[in-house]
């Protein structure tokens, strides 16, 4: 028995015993002390995953390279450079200045080619009810559009060419950008005399919003013309859809 060791074994095994138990407290606390710093390291980690800019929008099968921080956005795309395409249309589109789209690409020319792609904030595009997502200025250009064609005409017939201008940017046959299917040659006669470049009115964005949000008063049309004004075969040919005011819409 235990109490019956001599002294000197008495306090041999005391200290033994002492030892294992401090011994197995700092182990003890070893254990306690990693989870926590892992859980520092993965806060510390996730810190510096906000503070790094996260481009979600950026969806192309290749990567955009010389693409400068962008920390000022809150998404980014990746714009695919078109036929007729200018650093000045391209950066107005998306609320840029055109020193704001060559810093943010690290462009240092003006000149850029077709099929180049170019890093372009999402901070103003919106997704539409038609199905079309455009920016603030593309709805601004839409609303132009209508105000140089169809003002003076019933409200209606406003909207009816918003819609004709949103079919188009539908359609297969036509460009896929809205400013492709304004300045697509010899498509509206406003680009060619000046008149698209007036400022709209309220009627004219208000006309551009219902076509946005899914009013079409033309049941599809891609064509409207004035059949007063115009002796153009083809336009006279095509199947009506509906007459608006002065306008005739077809297919």
């Amino acid at each position: 028995m235990i109490g019956q060791l001599p002294d000197p074994r008495q306090n041999f095994l005391r200290f033994t015993c002492a030892a294992a138990a401090v011994a197995l407290m700092c182990g003890l606390m070893a254990q306690a002390e990693l989870p926590r710093w892992r859980g520092q390291q993965e806060y510390e980690g996730a810190a510096n995953l906000v503070q790094t800019p996260v481009l979600e929008a950026v969806t192309a099968s290749e990567p955009v390279e010389n693409v400068a921080p962008a920390k000022k956005y809150k998404a980014l795309s990746v714009y695919t450079v078109e036929a007729g395409d200018s650093l000045y249309w391209i950066a107005a589109t998306y609320g840029l200045s055109v020193k704001e789209l060559k810093e943010l690409n690290n462009l240092q020319s003006d000149v850029i080619r077709v099929g180049q792609r170019l890093v372009v904030p999402l901070d103003q595009v919106k997704y539409y009810p038609v199905g079309v997502h455009l920016t603030n200025q593309e709805v601004e250009w839409l609303a132009q559009m209508i105000h140089a064609e169809a003002r003076g005409e019933p409200y209606l017939g406003q909207v009816a060419v918003g819609a004709v201008i949103i079919n188009r940017l539908l359609s297969p046959q036509f460009p896929n950008t809205l400013r492709g299917v304004l300045f697509q040659r010899n498509a509206f006669q406003p680009i060619q005399n000046g008149s698209f470049y007036m400022p709209p009115n309220e009627t004219a964005r208000k006309a551009a919003l219902e076509a946005l949000n899914g009013h079409d008063p033309t049941g599809g049309a891609l064509f409207f013309f004035n059949p007063r004004k115009t002796t153009d075969r083809f336009m006279h040919s095509r199947p009506a859809q509906v007459t608006i005011g002065n306008h005739r819409f077809t297919m």
